[in-house]
């Protein structure tokens, strides 16, 4: 009996553990942005099928492919909107699904609707068959709530902004804000006029380890760079970015790249409304006597616990200028209201 209790009490345990994470893990803003699961089939069987939802504008674009990876060839793209409440997918054509044709003619019609959770379709012409997709939940990193350790340095607990000044002009005040939740929000306007305000740590550091948390706002009206957007500038030189990129192919311009140097060996970024976490390992450049540079900066970075950069040469600073063996953790103004929390770093040095 002891037992049985000890089960039913362990049972609810882990019920209710990702219950109480998902409280602090936030929520997409529409019910259609995210991945889709399922199958589907035509006369040649059936097959398995992932759907992504993004969001632009008043329209959703709906990539089906045979996998997750937003890097594999799209099987079709299809356009939706959304009317009273369900997702209407518009018809479209597509390829012939028979073996040896898929991607090639577009001779298949495309239908389908999404609504609570559910996306179900048809494909008809040349290949008739059905489709059905479960929406699938997104998993908070691994490393979201991390503890900072004893050796740390806290550079943002939610309590006050005494780590960090402005990048610019250091003796200006700080125009972000601390939410009533205890993030940190990026506020790019002072006194009703456009004026982004970088912040950087009054500290200078060498080789660290960073665990920072942020979230995206959420701007469906814009596309690329000029959705929620901004970026981790490391030493003040080598910035890894910060971008609202879910579902993309993720170039070094999108979230988890190194900017303008390497694309993340995969897009593990999440939609906005989500907290997602970096931990980054950086390793600043060498110099010998005379200033010159015998090595590379180089980085080890993980996007919601999964690892992007396995460490990778850094050769140059992301906009020009002149490397140094130390500098500041810069968190970069772009325009958007992104939010940041529990920022912290080890020094190995």
């Amino acid at each position: 009996m002891m037992n049985q209790i000890h089960a039913a009490s362990l049972s609810m345990f882990l019920f209710l553990v990702p219950v109480l994470h998902a409280a602090e893990f936030g929520v997409v803003p529409d019910p259609y942005t995210g991945n889709w699961e399922g199958i589907m089939t035509a006369g040649t069987g059936e097959k398995g099928v992932h759907a992504t939802a993004i969001k632009y504008k008043k329209q959703y674009e709906v990539t089906f492919r045979a996998s997750p990876d937003p890097r594999e060839k799209a099987i079709v793209i299809i356009n939706g909107t959304v009317q009273e409440d369900k997702l209407i997918l518009e018809p479209v054509l597509g390829p012939d699904l028979s073996d040896g044709a898929e991607g090639q003619t577009k001779t298949v019609q495309w239908n389908g609707v999404a609504k609570d959770n559910e996306l179900n379709g048809t494909f008809t012409g040349r290949e008739t068959g059905t489709f059905s997709l479960q929406k699938t939940p997104f998993q908070p990193s691994s490393t979201l709530g991390e503890t900072a350790p004893s050796e740390a340095t806290v550079l943002f607990d939610g309590a006050d902004l005494q780590a960090w000044e402005p990048r610019k002009i250091p003796a200006d005040p700080i125009q972000w804000t601390i939410t009533d939740s205890g993030a940190l929000k990026v506020v790019s306007q002072r006194d009703g006029k456009k004026n982004k305000q970088d912040l950087k740590t009054k500290e200078l550091f060498g080789d660290y380890r960073l665990h920072l948390e942020f979230n995206l706002a959420y701007k469906p009206e814009a596309k690329g760079q000029g959705r929620s957007n901004s970026g981790i500038i490391h030493l003040g030189m080598y910035e890894t970015q910060v971008l609202d990129s879910f579902g993309l192919y993720g170039h070094n311009n999108e979230c988890g790249g190194i900017y303008k140097i390497r694309e993340p060996d995969r897009n593990a970024g999440y939609p906005a409304g989500l907290w997602q976490t970096y931990d980054i390992e950086v390793k600043a450049p060498r110099f010998g006597a005379k200033g010159n540079k015998t090595t590379d900066a180089r980085m080890t970075v993980r996007l919601n616990g999964i690892l992007i950069h396995d460490d990778v040469i850094v050769p140059k600073p992301t906009a020009g200028g002149k490397e140094a063996a130390r500098g500041p953790i810069v968190l970069q103004d772009h325009g958007s209201p992104v939010q940041f929390r529990n920022i912290w770093v080890v020094k190995f040095d």
